[in-house]
């Protein structure tokens, strides 16, 4: 009984998108947000988490599978790179004693000096920009 049914969930997710990382997370904030809400008893709360819960449920099945993996790799790299910068703001705040941060003024990459080694003459490795920069 349980290989039918299974056998026919399976014939039914044919052709769909099924669970990805936007669907996953989605599903996840729903559930938090709707736990937080029994807490607090908004009903703004309630439907934004309702919301949350219809999206992945749509994401899940969809059939616009290019679609829904185009959106899939924009959330994942906009993930990436947001764990990256929070890696990086950690490992800025770690160094701060015995480096000083700064950004190139043309290309705005991020660069650094060794404090106590006075003014510097830099220029950028990215976009070869020639500045001048206290430590």
């Amino acid at each position: 009984m349980w290989t039918r049914i299974k056998m026919a969930v399976a014939r039914f997710m044919q052709g769909r998108n099924g669970v990805d990382n936007l669907g996953y997370h989605a599903l996840m904030t729903g559930l938090i947000v709707v736990l937080v809400n029994s807490f607090l008893g908004m009903p703004l709360l309630g439907l934004a988490g309702n919301a949350l819960y219809i999206y992945a449920l749509f994401r899940m099945l969809s059939r616009n599978v290019s679609k829904r993996q185009a959106e899939n790799q924009k959330y994942v790299h906009f993930l990436n790179n947001w764990k990256k910068e929070v890696k990086q703001f950690f490992l800025r705040l770690k160094g701060t004693k015995e480096y000083k941060y700064f950004r190139c003024p043309s290309c705005k990459n991020r660069l650094r000096l060794r404090r106590g080694c006075g003014e510097k003459h830099i220029t950028c490795p990215v976009c070869r920009h020639q500045f001048d920069q206290k430590a």
